[in-house]
């Protein structure tokens, strides 16, 4: 069994690779990113770009970085455990590019 150490690396490794995504579509998102729509489907909240593609990563890896220290210092054994916030990054980032080059 690998050990926590390799799991926090490889989880923080998952969560970097939204800056890879966000990087890859920086060109194809406007200046203003919709981050939120009303209920009539218009954008009502706006992040400007480079807070989108730098910030968002930015936020995934220390939510990461805090989650696995949560896990580690309580010796969690699933190992699933460490990798639900990658997970949770990596659509969420997939959405937000997605949402925003609309």
């Amino acid at each position: 069994m690998k050990s926590v150490k390799t799991h926090i690396v490889t989880s923080t490794v998952l969560c970097a690779l939204t800056l890879a995504v966000t990087l890859a579509a920086r060109g194809a998102l406007p200046e203003q990113v919709p981050m939120q729509w009303g209920l009539t489907g218009e954008a009502s909240s706006f992040w400007p770009r480079d807070a989108v593609v730098f910030g968002v990563p930015a936020a995934c890896v220390a939510i990461n970085l805090l989650v696995s220290a949560r896990l580690a210092g309580r010796g969690e054994e699933r190992v699933a455990m460490y990798y639900i916030a990658p997970a949770v990054a990596l659509v969420a980032c997939a959405v937000i590019v997605f949402l925003g080059t609309r």
